[in-house]
């Protein structure tokens, strides 16, 4: 309600902007946004570089997985070819002899075959079996002892079935050795063809072992199984003390396999270690045999990680060093555009101070020019008036249309001067009875040209709302001050409405008691930031930029409220508008004429007056109408002249009725002032038009009436009716 734009939070900006200083966020903003880039920009680099070699030291890893599988492979095929080739070598050596045969010719065969697995570490044994199943003959043990059976053997049933090829056994505990070992078998048959027993190579599981061991050393992590094609694991490495004896069906591999895939890749949980690994196998020629290589995954992150950690450190310092650069630009920057702030705040307050004592001066000036014409145009009407009622008074004939119609020009003229004399807020302050119910309608007229079309007035009053003291000339400026905050809070538009009703007892201030009137006036503008809303009535407090306010509107509101016995209020919401609520102390109803009726005329007062007026036709008005009461009448046109008079006198007059502004060393008030000390007994009545004298005036301790006052009102002051005195 008392800002024009978006004030209450913008007119620090505002003023900035008029200044012509930079504007201070801008600056720092962009400097953030260079701090921001120097740390993102790199960060985001670090992160597409720590993604990209991610990618590639896996791809990098399944390369050297392959790799590693393809060696592997290679040779675990030429171990498993040579042992056939031996195997076969062996069948040629026997040929079809039957047990007893070879039991014969064990000697030669076991030197026979000694020779054969000569310098092959894999092989822990040679063995050549009967159709019962003992071994009959060894290139280890000669001779061989009797009855160690083998017929129990899975591979010995899968010869004795006839089911062809070779065969090769999970592992198994050699029964003469106790060493572990898994069997390459292949059977033997007479030349009628029946089973005659089997030949078969016992390998050594550690070979495998040894070998995967090795090929494992530059590649941490990295894990090696042989295993037969339905899963049993016949060597590993890194070796595991609790290691499963097979794969799971369901594991990675072994669903693939199982699948018919004889070579592939794929990345998983081993159901040996239960680690997730980029796995790879391969089966080994036709053997029903194969290989399978697998990378811990935590051992390519172990390695992402320690590169990403070089990349840090040598990164980093200068990653920090265009940091704290930053800091230091942005924390100078901020000094230097706090600087400027504050410096340009100054620069506003400066500007708004010495506008406000421009629009003070200015209104000083207009207010004396004002003052001077409307005390002048005031004494006019006090001859008018004073005259219209010796007219009535000496000749009641006279047309009294005529007379009617020339008072009501003289309060019309009077209500312009009032209306002048608060302009210029040096108006003479006279509390009228007014009922809302039929006052608070009529200013619709004069403030929606105010308002603007743009603006739409809603002006309501309760009925059961009280009368109320207030001086007419200032409650109608009291809500064109409203209705300009209004209209500046809204220059898009809006509504504003002023309510009247009698207010409720949770609705009132602390400091207020029940009755009181209560006028709402809210708006739908852009409101008041929180923190302004105590300060909006002090005088000269505005948030309109330089030249859009004075800051007198509101504390001219509060002023009236205040000196009717109320007080004024303000609520706001930032973009929802402003409530401002004036409380006024209710008074009792008045019957519809009692409230018209002016006030009986005393016929004979007996009283001697002092008259003290330095213009002539106002002293020709109210001489005859001071006598018109009874009153003997004395006029003197200088204070000087009424003091030097009074101490002559040996009787005192019963009244000192003086003007206030009158030329000469001493004013009206000098006069009463001095009177009060030397005639302590004096009543002394003083008359102004200036709103300050008679406040003061009051404020010393003396009677004081409104210029222009009508017959009445000066009758009943010198009669010492208090009650029709204005103080």
């Amino acid at each position: 309600m008392i800002s024009p734009g978006p004030a209450a939070g913008a007119s620090a900006s505002a003023a900035t902007a008029e200044s012509g200083l930079p504007r201070p966020r801008a600056p720092l903003l962009s400097l953030r946004i260079l701090a921001l880039l120097c740390i993102g920009l790199p960060l985001l680099v670090y992160g597409v570089v720590g993604a990209v070699r991610y990618k590639q030291i896996t791809a990098e890893t399944e390369v050297r997985l392959d790799r590693a599988l393809r060696i592997a492979t290679e040779h675990a095929r030429r171990v498993l070819e040579t042992n056939e080739t031996l195997l076969a070598r062996t069948i040629d050596a026997i040929g079809t002899a039957d047990g007893a045969a070879i039991r014969r010719d064990e000697k030669r065969i076991h030197e026979q075959l000694r020779a054969m697995s000569q310098n092959k570490p894999q092989i822990q044994a040679v063995w050549v079996v009967d159709d019962g199943g003992e071994i009959v003959a060894s290139d280890r043990l000669y001779p061989m002892p009797a009855g160690v059976n083998v017929a129990d053997r899975a591979y010995f049933q899968w010869h004795l079935d006839r089911r062809g090829g070779i065969f090769v056994s999970e592992l198994l505990i050699g029964r003469t050795s106790g060493r572990t070992f898994f069997d390459l078998s292949r059977g033997r048959y007479f030349a009628d063809g029946n089973f005659a027993g089997t030949v078969s190579t016992s390998l050594d599981p550690d070979y495998f072992g040894t070998f995967h061991g090795d090929l494992a050393a530059d590649e941490p992590g990295l894990a090696i199984t042989m295993l037969r094609e339905d899963g049993a694991i016949l060597s590993r490495w890194p070796p595991l003390p609790d290691a499963p004896e097979r794969l799971a069906p369901d594991s990675p591999v072994m669903s693939r396999i199982r699948a018919g895939q004889t070579r592939g890749g794929t990345r998983g949980v081993s159901s040996v270690d239960q680690r997730e690994r980029l796995l790879t196998f391969a089966k080994i020629g036709d053997y029903p045999v194969y290989l399978g290589t697998g990378m811990d995954m935590n051992e390519i992150r172990r390695r992402w990680l320690d590169e990403m950690s070089w990349l840090a450190a040598f990164g980093l310092p200068p990653l920090l060093g265009l940091f704290l650069v930053a800091r230091i630009a942005i924390g100078r920057t901020r000094e230097a555009l706090d600087a400027a702030h504050r410096l340009n705040q100054e620069t506003v307050a400066r500007r708004r101070v010495e506008e406000s004592l421009l629009q003070s001066q200015k209104l000083e000036a207009l207010g004396r020019l004002t003052g001077g014409v409307a005390h002048d145009f005031n004494n006019a009407l006090m001859v008018i008036s004073n005259n219209l009622f010796l007219l009535k008074l000496k000749h009641p004939e006279t047309d009294r249309a005529r007379v009617e119609s020339m008072e009501r020009a003289v309060g019309s003229a009077t209500k312009l001067t009032r209306q002048l004399l608060a302009f210029s807020r040096r108006q003479a302050l006279v509390p009228e009875y007014v009922r809302l119910q039929e006052r608070l309608p009529s200013f619709r007229d004069l403030l929606e040209p105010v308002l603007g079309r743009q603006i739409e007035l809603v002006v309501m009053t309760a009925q059961d709302t009280p009368p109320i003291l207030v001086d007419p000339a200032e409650f109608e400026l009291a809500l064109i001050n409203l209705a300009v905050n209004a209209r500046d809070a809204m220059p898009g538009g809006g509504h504003f409405r002023i309510a009247a009703r009698n207010a409720a007892a949770d609705e009132l201030p602390p400091q207020l008691e029940p009755p009181m009137a209560m006028i709402e006036a809210n708006d739908s503008g852009i409101g008041i930031e929180p923190e302004l809303l105590s300060k909006v009535f002090e005088p000269f407090f505005t948030t309109k930029p330089v030249g859009g306010g004075t800051g007198l509107g509101l504390s001219q509101i509060y002023g009236l409220c205040q000196r009717a016995g109320g007080l004024a209020t303000i609520q706001s919401q930032v973009g929802i508008g402003t409530t401002v609520r004036l409380f006024f102390p209710a008074v009792a109803e008045r019957p519809a004429d009692a409230a018209n009726e002016p006030p009986a005329l005393p016929s004979d007062l007996g009283k001697t007056v002092l008259l003290v007026e330095d213009n002539d036709e106002v002293a020709a008005a109210l001489q005859p109408v001071l006598l018109s009461i009874g009153c003997e009448v004395t006029r003197l046109d200088r204070a000087a002249a009424a003091e030097e008079w009074l101490s002559r006198q040996a009787r005192l007059p019963d009244v000192l009725l003086s003007d206030v502004v009158m030329p000469g060393e001493i004013d009206g008030l000098a006069l009463a002032q001095r009177a009060r000390v030397r005639f302590p007994g004096l009543r002394i009545i003083l008359i102004t038009g200036y709103a300050e004298q008679m406040e003061a005036i009051s404020r010393q301790g003396f009677e004081v009436l409104p210029k222009p006052c009508s017959a009445e009102m000066l009758a009943a002051a010198i009669a010492g009716q208090d009650g029709q005195r204005a103080s």
